[in-house]
């Protein structure tokens, strides 16, 4: 499982939202694998399994995350709530470029 750095932040976002969802030991396998970028072997010697199982252990957290947000789609309402804010910010920051354009154009009056 080599996912993209695209694949990874959605799925960085999947465990922050989703984490509780998850068993113990799939919460930990992910937090490992997908935070501090552990390969499945370090994985599965730190788990005591094989990189088989931690494999497999990912793949099914992965699934019941995915499963969640098809679901609830919560991922999805928070992105759109962060390109709105991005969206805002920019307009606040073009009104305040305005408003200090206008504020020394009338000082230099």
């Amino acid at each position: 499982m080599t996912p993209t750095a695209l694949d990874r932040l959605a799925r960085v976002r999947l465990l922050d939202v989703y984490r509780s969802v998850l068993t113990d030991r799939q919460r930990e396998a992910l937090r490992l694998h997908l935070e501090e970028d552990w390969s499945l072997s370090e994985l599965a010697r730190a788990l005591g399994t094989s990189r088989a199982a931690a494999h497999d252990l990912v793949r099914r957290g992965v699934e019941r995350m995915e499963t969640m947000e098809e679901q609830l789609g919560v991922c999805r309402r928070l992105e759109a709530a962060d390109r709105e804010l991005a969206r805002l910010r920019g307009r606040v920051s073009r009104l305040e470029g305005q408003l200090r354009h206008g504020a020394a154009a009338e000082v230099g009056s």
